[in-house]
């Protein structure tokens, strides 16, 4: 990346970032092209390999600049410790609706750049992928688990609400008309479904 993209005006740059997560969100590292991204955010193509020489570079950039963002947001979360588990989840996930508000697609972003494999840009995400992964470990460590029926359960929980999240994320992005209220609502349905099977009587 060209430094002097940090000279830009913030809402330049914004709007370059938004147009880069919105179609690396929707169709991942390896179907996007710089021409939807022209498209998308109304910037001209010259302009993006003026300050990204590559693509991979450009999602590089991109990716860590939603993680990092993301990871300050968590921060303000107030999580204390020995909270419920599902109401942390729930914390995480209106906190990923805040992001909306600057960044339309950071939170579908963030769940596609998690589960990146492709070898152009896997290596130079790993160390931010891992801090972010690392934050979100330590935040759920915080978590109440005395009411789950087997404490050993903890792991599979997790990776089955990680998935049913990501699942709603992309059904409501691919709808055509996201909507924070109702990914908020289902995702409440979720859980107190999960819970009804998972917690002790």
């Amino acid at each position: 990346m060209n430094d002097k993209f940090y000279t830009l005006k913030k809402e330049k740059q914004d709007t370059m970032i938004n147009g880069a997560m919105q179609i690396f969100a929707l169709c991942g590292y390896r179907h996007s092209s710089t021409d939807d991204m022209v498209k998308a955010s109304g910037v001209s193509k010259g302009l993006w390999f003026h300050y990204f020489d590559t693509k991979a570079g450009l999602y590089s950039f991109v990716a860590a600049y939603a993680l990092k963002y993301a990871m300050l947001e968590l921060s303000m979360c107030s999580i204390e410790d020995g909270e419920d588990y599902f109401d942390v989840r729930i914390k995480f996930e209106v906190c990923k609706m805040r992001m909306i508000d600057k960044y339309p697609y950071m939170p579908l972003f963030i769940c596609e750049v998690l589960r990146e494999e492709d070898p152009d840009v896997e290596d130079d995400i790993a160390d931010v992928r891992e801090r972010y992964n690392d934050m979100m470990q330590e935040l759920l460590l915080k978590a109440d688990y005395r009411a789950l029926r087997k404490h050993e359960d903890y792991y599979l929980l997790t990776d089955m609400l990680d998935y049913t999240m990501d699942a709603l994320l992309m059904n409501g992005y691919h709808s055509g008309s996201f909507s924070k209220e109702e990914y908020l609502s289902q995702v409440k349905k979720h859980m107190d479904a999960m819970k009804k099977v998972i917690y002790r009587d």
